[in-house]
This record gives structure tokens, C-alpha cells and sequence, in this order.
């Protein structure tokens, strides 16, 4: 050993050899110790150890005994077996947490791969999305008929307003027999763009016609609403007028509340023996598409995950799976969305080509406007007109955080006739920057809009079951509107 080892221990001078030396080998007289009692054993010739202590302070016997002691190795190999399991263990997680990440990646790339419009040409038609702004997505269903499944006649035209962050949609069914003029310059049926210019002829057409940008475009046919429709279990549906039309099919479906199947499903959209033909056709199409798209959310985001591959496999989008999550769960439920709906206001007309929609461009216009500014498309001035303001009650909320805003605008309500319930704060005051008419009752609505009339101020909204209020009507005063002083 040398000093490194023993360090104070080291012998001092030369060391003896040979037959007169001691039976120890080392000159024990000369180690020295910091123990008294070992230094004077040492300066009479014993020395018992001179080791590092060990660092468990275990004993020579205790390390014998330990170590001999049956079944010693045997626990040495199974805390060797299962450090390996261990050590396999990790390592599988972390394969495991690898491949589904890999799979993850693959799945939303092949996913986006046919959610795309490769087939299509109305990328050069679609304008760009303002960031936070709402969108305006024209939906086409190829429904054609029974005796004809490829006649662009029966297709199918949505155009919907979308705004996440307010929670409001706004769907409007377009005929597809709308007298349009064309790039060409010929006047048209709507449904001939296609033929003429691909969906990017179709997608101008329609911005056109109702003077908005679209930014986004999905598309698919009979085949996909069956598949899609049996993908989420059926449609439940309220259906209003029996639906009895041998062009759509030779199913008959009843009046009431019904589950339809993918077969009654096409056939509800197909469906034309209407006496109102423009107008129930629209709102069986509508009425359709929303308690489809309330059957997808319903489920959680996993759930619907795990549907958008069938989506995919039947529809073609400019969204992708990651846009498609994040629109789902904004709009997650529904149901405490403000949905509005109507149909172009006009008249089906006929020519020596057939029948034809003849938009009135005057209301056309009006409605736009009002779908513009995330109101109800359509006006009823009668009915705002009309209305006897004393038997309305509102309660008013300050939700701008603006001192007094609740008390100016009871005090502008009674001045126009309303009766005023009770004033305060909303929960979350402060947040809100707009001003929110809110009804419940349907009977309602009128009252709601003549309120955003009479005050110039505001957006009606459907409340649902989302807000609470004890009045006919809730007026959220918004940071938008500051009382005069």
C-alpha cells in the first residue's frame, strides 16, 4: 500500500529484511496513529489492521457471514433480473410513447392527405382567412335523384357563416336552379358552373351572388352521406312534412321526431313533393346538416378523433384534421350554439329549359347584411314594429366593466317603453366586448331584435340553455357601448 491508501499509516524509515527481521513485514514501531491505544500496541510490535474503514462500517465477520449464507448468490442474480426488467421496462415505454407518436404523425398526414382537394380546382377560387375572423364555407352535396344519382340538378348548396368565437352559425340553402351569369357571360342555371368551370367556377358564382369571401369549400356524394350517416349511428331528426317522392326513393318516412338510417337520410334530402317545394326542401337540408353535425360533437375529442378518418375517406376539404379538432371543439356542444337559417328569398320561375330560382335581390341584400353582422338572416319589421314593448321584461347586466353602463342602459329601456326586471353585474363582468340581447323563448326573438333596433346596439342570441336570467330577455351591456356622461 502506499500513502494514498493509508495516509498517516505509512511506515517511517527503512524497512528490515531478510532472516532478522520481525514476523511482521512492516516496522510496526515506526507506523503511527492518531488512537492512542493503537499507537502504543503499535510501539510494541502489534499492528492488527491497517485497512480503510468501510464506508457501511460492516465488520470482517459480518461481511463472512453475510456472504456465505445460504441462498446469497441467488439474490444477487434476482435483484440482477430485476434491475433487467427495469431497465426493459423503461426502454419499452419508450418505444411504445415513440410509436405513437409516430403513428399519431401518420395518422394525421394520411388523414390530411384525403381531406385535400386533389381532385379539385377550387383552391384558385378560395380566398384567405382573416386571422380570429369568421368564415364563410360553401358545402355541396352530390345528391342527383333515383332514376339520374349523376344529376347536377339534385345537387345540394350550403352556405355557412362561422364564427367559433361567438359560437354562431349561420346556414343558408342556396337552389341549385339559381339563375346565375357566368364567366362566360351567359346567364345559367347555378348548378351548370361545375360543367363549365370546375368548383372554382361554382365557389365564384356563389361569392358573387352573395358578396363574400369564402375560404373554404368541402364537397361529397350520396355514397359518403350513407357511409358518413352510418359512421355516427343514424340521424335523429324532426320531420316535419311526410316525405312520400318517388324520385327520391320508394321509402316513405312520417312526420315526427325519427332516427333515420343512411337510406332515409338521402332520401329526406332528395326529397322534392312539397307544396312549398324551394322553402321545405331548404329547411329538411338544413335541418339535416345540423343534427348531423350535432351527433359528431356530441362525443368527446377523442371520439371525434377517431371519426374524422371516415370523414376523410368521404369528403373533400381544404380543412385539415388539426383545423377540424380545433372547429369541433369550439363548437362542442352544439346545442349552446346560435344557429340561424333560411333560404334565399325569391321565386321558382320556369322557361323553355325548365324550372329556375329567381333571387329578389333587394332582400337578398338585406339578408346578407344581417348574416354579415352575426344576425338573424332574416328581418321581420312587422313583427319589430308591432311589438307592445310594455310586455316585455328585460333584465340588464353590465358585463363591459364599465361603472354605471347597467343603470344608463335600464334607464334607455324604460324610456322606450320596455319594463326592466332586475340590474347588476353578470358573473363575468368585464369580458365581454360586445353587447348580447339574449332570449330563450322563441316567442321571444321578435322582442330581442326589436331591443337591438330600438338601442342600436347589440346581437341577438338564442341563450339556449346557457344563460340564466329571470326576464323575457337578458340585455349583456358589452365594453362596445359607453353611457353618456
Amino acid at each position: 500500500m502506499d500513502s494514498s491508501t493509508i495516509g498517516t499509516h505509512v511506515q517511517r524509515g527503512s524497512t528490515r529484511r531478510g532472516a532478522h527481521s520481525r514476523s511482521r513485514s512492516t516496522d510496526a514501531a515506526s507506523l503511527e496513529f492518531s488512537d492512542g491505544r493503537r499507537q502504543r500496541r503499535a510501539s510494541r510490535g502489534y499492528v492488527d489492521q491497517v485497512a480503510p474503514r468501510s464506508h457501511s462500517a460492516e465488520s470482517n465477520q459480518a461481511y463472512a457471514r453475510r456472504t456465505s449464507r445460504a441462498g446469497y448468490v441467488e439474490e444477487l442474480q434476482r435483484k440482477k433480473r430485476r434491475r433487467f426488467r427495469l431497465t426493459a421496462l423503461v426502454v419499452a415505454l419508450v418505444v411504445v410513447v415513440v410509436a405513437i407518436g409516430v403513428g399519431i404523425g401518420t395518422y394525421f398526414l394520411s388523414a390530411n392527405a384525403r381531406l385535400s382537394l386533389s381532385d379539385s380546382n377550387a383552391s384558385e377560387a378560395l380566398a384567405v382567412a382573416g386571422e380570429g375572423q369568421p368564415e364563410y364555407l360553401l358545402a355541396v352535396a352530390e345528391l342527383g335523384t333515383a332514376q339520374k344519382p349523376d344529376d347536377p340538378a339534385g345537387d345540394a348548396y350550403l352556405l355557412v357563416r362561422i364564427d367559433p368565437g361567438q359560437k354562431v352559425l349561420s346556414l343558408v340553402a342556396i337552389p341549385s336552379s339559381l339563375q346565375v351569369t357566368l364567366d362566360d357571360g351567359q346567364t345559367h342555371r347555378l348548378y351548370e358552373a361545375r360543367a363549365l368551370g370546375g368548383d372554382a367556377a361554382l365557389i365564384t358564382a356563389v361569392s358573387e351572388f352573395a358578396s363574400v369571401d369564402i375560404t373554404r369549400f368541402a364537397c361529397t356524394d350520396a355514397a359518403g352521406i350513407e357511409s358518413l350517416v352510418d359512421a355516427v349511428g343514424g340521424v335523429t331528426i324532426d320531420v316535419t312534412e311526410e316525405v312520400d317522392d318517388p324520385t327520391a326513393s320508394h321509402r316513405y318516412i312520417a312526420p315526427g321526431r325519427q332516427t333515420l338510417d343512411a337510406q332515409d337520410s338521402l332520401t329526406l334530402l332528395r326529397a322534392k313533393n312539397f307544396s312549398a317545394v324551394t322553402q321545405r326542401q331548404a329547411a329538411n337540408r338544413i335541418a339535416f346538416s345540423l343534427a348531423f353535425a350535432s351527433s359528431a360533437l356530441t362525443t368527446s375529442s377523442t371520439d371525434f378523433a377517431t371519426f374524422l378518418p371516415e370523414l376523410a375517406h368521404y369528403v373533400e376539404t381544404n380543412w385539415t384534421t388539426t383545423e377540424l379538432m380545433a372547429l369541433g371543439d369550439a363548437l362542442r356542444p352544439l346545442g349552446e350554439c346560435t344557429v340561424y337559417s333560411a333560404v334565399v328569398p325569391g321565386a321558382l320561375l320556369s322557361d323553355e329549359d325548365g324550372p329556375y330560382f329567381d333571387a329578389d335581390e333587394t332582400l337578398w341584400s338585406i339578408m346578407m347584411g344581417n348574416l354579415a353582422a352575426g344576425n338573424p338572416p332574416e328581418t321581420r319589421t312587422e313583427d319589430v314594429i308591432n311589438l307592445d314593448r310594455s310586455t316585455v321584461t328585460v333584465e340588464v347586466q353590465n358585463g363591459g366593466g364599465i361603472n354605471g353602463a347597467a343603470a344608463k342602459m335600464a334607464e334607455r329601456l324604460q324610456n322606450a317603453g320596455y319594463l326592466v326586471g332586475d340590474v347588476g353585474n353578470a358573473e363575468n363582468a368585464g369580458v365581454y366586448n360586445e353587447t348580447l340581447v339574449i332570449y330563450k323563448d322563441q316567442a321571444f326573438e321578435p322582442a330581442a331584435r326589436a331591443i337591438v333596433s330600438d338601442m342600436a346596439l347589440g346581437r341577438v342570441v338564442n341563450g339556449g340553455d346557457f344563460y340564466t336570467f329571470t326576464g323575457d330577455v337578458l340585455v349583456v351591456v358589452g365594453k362596445d357601448w359607453m353611457p353618456a356622461s
